[in-house]
């Protein structure tokens, strides 16, 4: 299957393509492929960006592309080139929230072409699929090539949001390949490997156990929330839950604490998950240990310390987005 197809069936019955973490990540991975039936597995890397920060999901380079200075512009046939940043042409302008196009007739290059489209509208133009392709071809109205949002960049992307500084690329062979802006896990390569080979590719999908609130809520509220909707408040028993936890936080991009199932016993003052279990051995207090009774507030979050996320007490009437465990 191609890319979008991959990201579709990922995002439709799971949560997304797969980001990889480390050497362990992308040994569990390359195990699957080499004892599985597929030849290749797309991941969600993705090395090409548009200038407002979207990653590019569809993409018409034909032609000239390298991966040492890379803007896109839009030939009059519709299709995409890439050109060196600093040479200078027309260029697209868009509105935010609009189908509004304005073609600006200066040359510029890529990156004066950006500044001027920020100052006096939103950004270069993107393009998401064909349609929009076809709309900004008509806008160009016979124009030679002009920029379009379209970058290749130097470091990944990540299609679910996630933040890994893990690179693996390979051009040719190898277990990681970049194919243009997207990435995909392989057996070592054939010499005779073309990205047609692409449609052989399956989807590597992972499936996130936590669920994070649109909303701000009290932690009853978050309570009532989770229970209601999914399996209850997020609990935390391993370091392997809270690795899992704090990347799903910062794919979801939350700022401030967030609520979890914790809460303190008032009457004897020791700490329980919502259900009622006792917190096992495995904890992760910002000071090292619990709060203690009479001086904490008497329900659980996580709350950013120097980089990591530590377990905390809060005013349970406080509002804080909320973590809660899938069914």
């Amino acid at each position: 299957m191609q890319i979008n197809d991959a990201l579709n069936a990922c995002r439709h019955n799971y949560t997304d393509l797969v980001t990889i973490y480390d050497d362990n990540d992308n040994a569990t991975l390359a195990k699957m492929i080499v004892n599985g039936s597929m030849y290749c597995g797309w991941i969600g890397a993705n090395s090409c960006t548009w200038s407002n920060g979207d990653p590019v999901t569809f993409n018409n380079i034909t032609r000239n592309f390298t991966e040492e200075s890379c803007c896109g512009a839009l030939n009059t046939d519709g299709t995409w080139e890439c050109f060196n940043c600093s040479s200078q042409m027309y260029f697209m302008c868009y509105k935010q929230g609009s189908l509004n196009y304005s073609l600006i007739p200066e040359n510029k290059t890529w990156f004066a072409a950006q500044k001027h489209c920020r100052r006096n509208h939103s950004d270069l133009v993107s393009i998401r699929n064909q349609t929009e392709n076809e709309r900004v071809k008509e806008a160009v109205n016979g124009s030679n090539s002009i920029w379009i949002g379209f970058r290749y960049n130097y470091s990944l992307a990540w299609f679910d949001g996630g933040h890994s500084d893990y690179e693996k690329i390979h051009n040719v062979t190898g277990e990681t390949n970049n194919a243009g802006c997207f990435t995909f896990l392989s057996k070592q390569l054939p010499e005779s490997w073309s990205k047609s080979n692409l449609n052989t590719c399956g989807a590597l999908c992972y499936k996130s156990f936590i669920h994070v609130s649109s909303k701000k809520m009290s932690w009853e509220e978050a309570l009532d929330y989770c229970s209601s909707n999914f399996s209850g408040l997020l609990r935390i028993e391993s370091e392997d839950d809270q690795v899992e936890t704090e990347r799903e936080i910062k794919r979801k991009k939350v700022l401030g604490p967030v609520w979890v199932g914790l809460r303190q016993s008032r009457l004897f003052g020791f700490w329980i998950w919502y259900n009622g279990l006792s917190v096992g051995n495995w904890t992760n207090w910002k000071e090292g240990s619990p709060p203690e009774h009479q001086v904490s507030q008497h329900c659980g979050a996580l709350e950013k310390v120097k980089g990591q996320y530590k377990w905390c007490d809060k005013d349970c009437r406080s509002e804080f987005i909320t973590l809660c465990e899938l069914k």
